[in-house]
């Protein structure tokens, strides 16, 4: 197999071409070559005629604007330039130039406008590509030969319909051969070896030799045809287009020097130069179309082969024995089994013949129609399935799966279930005894602590204490009132664990529930200076009136624990749908992510609370939580549009 053109183009490199990144050199390259090549073409031109044989620099042009299509209109003013001025060099007056600029450039636009594709780089990877690729040259073709024609009638008096078709070909000739460079697509592995490569390219050359040479009477100009095919229908495409732009090179050499095969016809100078840029029109497009439509059949077969090794790797290397046997009365023979088969009946199979417990679970799901499972004496579980071969003349088909994996893996799995349903018991009842540990502990510590707030407030109130001890008592109170809150949370939230409170919905109000919750707290927000804006709307919530008070309150409590002083609280209620969606923000500092999601976990406190000593139980998010489940609502924190915190708690409407 040959390596020729085989190995792709690196990734970077294909996709630097296709955003059409130049570089300020690769601009300069680009416009010297076509403009010396397009002196080339003006030098080559036939006597008494302003069109040349052939118009390199246009297929030039079109290769630059395939390979950097995101640069098409800096291409263009290329083009424009460049042509205008190799023209004028050339001897040609300024405003023929500057007419035959305007058409090379809008030859280049309508080809790449034809070729344009939304997402990728046009490639002649399929006979419709190529057909598409023939149009394209030939739109561009009539395009320039139009305004080149136009042009040499108002400004040389020469006559339209004679150059129009001059000017197409040698552009469409040019085109076909240079500018297929820019389409190539990613190279394919081919048959051919070189030594076929070297055959062919000679057995060309010296065709096109024999064709053009001055000795030739008969016109054999289509003698190159069979072997350009023979090239395009074996060889790599990029192969295929360099020796085609050889081969036209040679033929354009030979036919500049002896006239080639058109110089026995009874044809002018013009007639013979028209005929031969005939010729290589009619060569490029054939090589084009032809080479164009065989790289989409090797695509196909590559697919079609990779689909074949996969289905074929897919039954021999399957993990399921796959079995076709032929059975008779006193035995039964083994004529096919992948490898996975042939493992499973390695130790019943003498000879092809098969015996054992495998093949009487096979006759025996024969028999049934159904899967028989069987355990081997090497401990393996097999499930066993058979099947006749309609006119198969007593052979059958039968499928061995191993199962003893997943038997195990699911015997683990029961186990690690049971393992899982054990410790959810044991833990749902250590929860309880927790819960009831909490309840009765509070109960128990209740009394006393209303008993030191209590006395506590009487020492405070009274006039024998000393300020120093007026404030020992202080303290006391207030680590009391902490005391009081803690024990008030645990037997709020063990009560709402435990499913002892059922809660009893209502119609209440927003604005009754905000004005009792900011009067409730007015103490709390007055101490920091804190504004506390109240936006109930005309709503109403279905739920608890006492769960509703504490759920808003708790949101409230905790948002003036992190509220600075003189910032300010926002209560606003909307309706959505079936629910009230009721807004608690502030101006604090907020939560960072990761403590929002452990936000409503019972007990926890953010690390920021933490280190400000922020005072709290870790439990009146968690309570709200448990409160807006219980009366069909949830609840959730997020980030304010311009910092602090937003909590938001969705209840059912009352209707």
């Amino acid at each position: 197999m040959s390596t020729f053109d085989d190995e792709p183009a690196p990734y970077a490199e294909r996709q630097a071409v296709a955003r059409g990144s130049l570089t300020r050199w690769s601009w300069v390259i680009a416009a010297l070559a076509i403009f010396l090549t397009a002196v080339f073409g003006v030098a080559f031109a036939p006597a008494g005629t302003t069109v040349a044989v052939w118009w390199p620099a246009a297929g030039l042009s079109v290769l630059l604007a395939l390979l950097h299509r995101a640069c098409l209109p800096h291409v263009l003013l290329l083009v424009l330039g460049v042509t205008v001025l190799a023209n004028a060099a050339s001897g040609r007056p300024w405003g023929l130039s500057m007419i035959f600029g305007v058409a090379n450039a809008a030859e280049v636009a309508v080809i790449a406008v034809i070729l344009s594709t939304p997402v990728r780089r046009f490639e002649l990877s399929s006979l419709r590509a190529g057909l598409r690729f023939v149009v394209a040259v030939g739109a561009g073709a009539a395009a320039v030969g139009a305004i080149a024609a136009a042009g040499v009638v108002l400004l040389e008096g020469g006559d339209f319909w004679p150059t129009l078709p001059l000017v197409a070909a040698s552009h469409a000739a040019a085109v076909s051969l240079l500018a297929p460079i820019g389409a190539l697509p990613r190279p394919i592995p081919v048959r051919a070896g070189r030594l076929e490569m070297l055959l062919q390219s000679t057995a060309l050359a010296l065709v096109i030799v024999l064709v053009f040479q001055p000795a030739t009477t008969l016109p054999f100009a289509f003698a190159p045809f069979p072997f350009l095919a023979w090239a395009a229908l074996r060889f790599p495409i990029r192969f295929v287009s360099v020796q085609t732009i050889a081969a036209s090179l040679l033929m354009l050499v030979l036919a500049l020097d002896s006239g080639g095969p058109f110089q026995q016809l009874a044809l002018d100078e013009t007639g013979r130069v028209a005929m031969f840029e005939l010729l290589l029109v009619t060569v490029a497009a054939t090589v084009v179309v032809l080479s164009s439509a065989q790289y989409e059949l090797r695509a196909l077969a590559r697919q079609v082969e990779a689909s074949n090794r996969l289905l074929t790797g897919g039954v021999i290397d399957a993990s399921i024995g796959l079995i076709i046997a032929e059975r008779s009365d006193d035995h039964t023979l083994v004529r096919w089994a992948n490898r996975t088969g042939t493992a499973m009946l390695a130790a019943e199979l003498a000879d092809g013949v098969w015996n054992g417990p495998l093949r009487t679970a096979a006759a025996a799901a024969l028999r049934t129609g159904e899967q028989v499972t069987v355990t081997t004496d090497r401990g393996r579980t097999i499930t066993v399935a058979a099947n006749d071969v309609a006119g198969g003349d007593h052979r059958i088909t039968v499928q061995l799966l191993d199962v003893t994996t997943l038997l195990r893996a699911r015997q683990v799995q029961i186990e690690a279930e049971v393992e899982r349903e054990a410790a959810r018991s044991i833990r749902a009842e250590l929860e309880r005894q927790r819960d009831d540990f909490l309840i009765t502990t509070s109960h128990e510590l209740r009394t006393p602590i209303t008993s030191i707030v209590g006395y506590a407030g009487l020492l405070t109130d009274g006039s024998a204490l000393s300020d120093t001890e007026r404030g020992w008592v202080q303290v006391i109170a207030r680590n009391a009132e902490r005391l009081s809150e803690l024990v008030e949370d645990l037997l709020s939230f063990s009560r709402l664990s435990a499913g002892e409170a059922q809660a009893s919905p209502e119609r209440v109000p927003t604005d009754a529930l905000f004005a009792e919750v900011a009067a409730n707290l007015r103490v709390v927000s007055e101490q920091k200076r804190i504004a506390v804006e109240l936006a109930p709307g005309d709503h109403a919530v279905f739920a608890a009136r006492h769960d509703a008070i504490r759920m808003v309150s708790n949101l409230v409590v905790n948002a003036c624990k992190f509220t600075p002083e003189e910032g300010w609280i926002r209560l606003s209620a909307q309706e959505e749908d079936d629910a009230v969606r009721i807004t608690v923000a502030d101006s604090g500092p907020g939560m960072h992510q990761d403590e929002l999601e452990r936000a409503f976990e019972r007990f926890y406190r953010a690390p920021s609370a933490e280190r400000d000593n922020v005072q709290g139980t870790g439990l009146g998010l968690a309570i709200v939580s448990e409160l807006a489940r219980r009366n069909s609502g949830s609840a959730r924190l997020r980030p304010g549009d311009s910092g602090g915190l937003v909590a938001e708690l969705l209840l059912p409407a009352a209707r």
